[in-house]
């Protein structure tokens, strides 16, 4: 890879997690007030899920399927 390949690269890189690192922190309602921001919306449906998911586990495991079998006549 020549140099200039690798400054594209290692910009596209950089962006990316200045993005993420800037969207994390604008989920965090105390820095969204100190920005003069309005808080955040209620969490989005699939988190809500997954945390209901989460609180439920063990109990939503599966039944496990045993494969039963017989010897002999029927009667």
């Amino acid at each position: 890879m020549n140099k200039r390949q690798l400054l594209v690269v290692s910009a596209a890189v950089g962006s990316l997690a200045a993005a993420y690192a800037i969207r994390k922190l604008l989920d965090n309602d105390e820095v969204r007030s100190r920005l003069g921001l309005p808080k955040t919306q209620a969490k989005h449906d699939s988190d809500m899920i997954d945390a209901s998911s989460e609180d439920s586990f063990p109990a939503s495991d599966p039944p496990s399927f045993t494969a039963t079998t017989s010897l002999g006549h029927s009667h």
